[in-house]
């Protein structure tokens, strides 16, 4: 008996504990005030500036016809399953990792948002849409500590995760060692793990890194490639730069001058092209 009293307030806690951490939000403006960046921009605007020519910026309107053809299509009539929060984070838990502290409602709100601004074009839900997109905290503090949670545990509120040791007066600073390895970005930009436990390919860039470049002794990280290389910083460059497509791409044309006689004469040439791939990974893949 002296243990089950024990046990009684200490149930008690626990359930007053997942309560009070489990505060939801329930349209997309309460959302972003539980994650407010505005701030960053004051202190950190080179990065803010660049941030904001990146496809992180517009991660979600940039890839509204994937995401409508698997809500619209892929869940509710290939695997003729209902739209939840649960199938829903298995787009935006990447695309717009606040989306995680969505209330049920909103999550699926966001979702038929997706399908109507795709296939009825609708303005006013592309607008709304594009509000939510891989920000400042989707990185330094939602998905900061993801790829080691057994060590790094889930994210503290209001604190910012960061690969440097520098540790900030304004706000508080936790330097994790994950945030400037591959596998940081793999946790999106490859297999992705979804929830409930399902695991979704949307690229298959982490594996071709890991497969056919590191395992053959690369040793360039994709922040090495994508940020610190020419100062590209949080632009994060891709496929859709053609700079870094430049970079990545090694092309060799030989054109040889012919003619052939068939009776008269006639011009012909003879191309031989070489592509060689100087990336870490496929091309093109994203």
């Amino acid at each position: 008996m002296i243990r089950f009293k024990w046990l009684v307030p200490l149930l008690a806690i626990l359930m007053f504990a997942s309560v009070s951490v489990a505060k939801e939000a329930n349209t997309i403006d309460e959302l972003l005030q539980m994650f407010d960046e505005s701030k960053c921009k004051d202190c950190h605007p080179k990065q803010y500036n660049e941030w904001k020519e990146s496809f992180h910026s517009k991660s979600v309107v940039s890839s509204l016809k994937g995401m409508n053809n698997f809500f619209s299509i892929g869940v509710p009539k290939e695997w003729e399953r209902k739209l939840t929060k649960v199938e829903v984070l298995k787009c935006l838990d990447c695309h717009a990792p606040v989306v995680n502290y969505a209330s049920e409602k909103l999550a699926v709100e966001i979702a038929e948002m997706v399908i109507r601004a795709w296939s009825k074009k609708d303005e006013n839900a592309k607008k709304e849409l594009a509000k939510l997109n891989v920000g400042c905290l989707a990185c330094h503090n939602i998905k900061a500590t993801a790829p080691a949670k057994g060590l790094l545990g889930k994210p503290e509120k209001d604190a910012i995760y960061t690969p440097n040791l520098v540790i900030s007066p304004v706000h508080k600073t936790i330097p994790v060692n994950t945030m400037d390895k591959s596998l940081f970005c793999a946790q999106c930009h490859g297999r992705y793990v979804a929830p409930d436990g399902e695991q979704i390919m949307c690229n298959t860039l982490s594996g071709s890194y890991y497969n056919a470049y590191v395992s053959q002794g690369g040793s360039e990280t994709c922040q090495d490639c994508h940020m610190r290389k020419n100062n590209r910083g949080h632009r994060f460059p891709g496929g859709h730069d053609l700079e870094i497509v430049k970079e990545g791409i090694g092309f060799n044309a030989e054109i040889t001058g012919v003619r052939h006689t068939v009776g008269k004469w006639i011009p012909r040439a003879i191309v031989r092209v070489a592509l060689e791939n100087r990336a870490g990974h496929r091309i093109p893949d994203g």
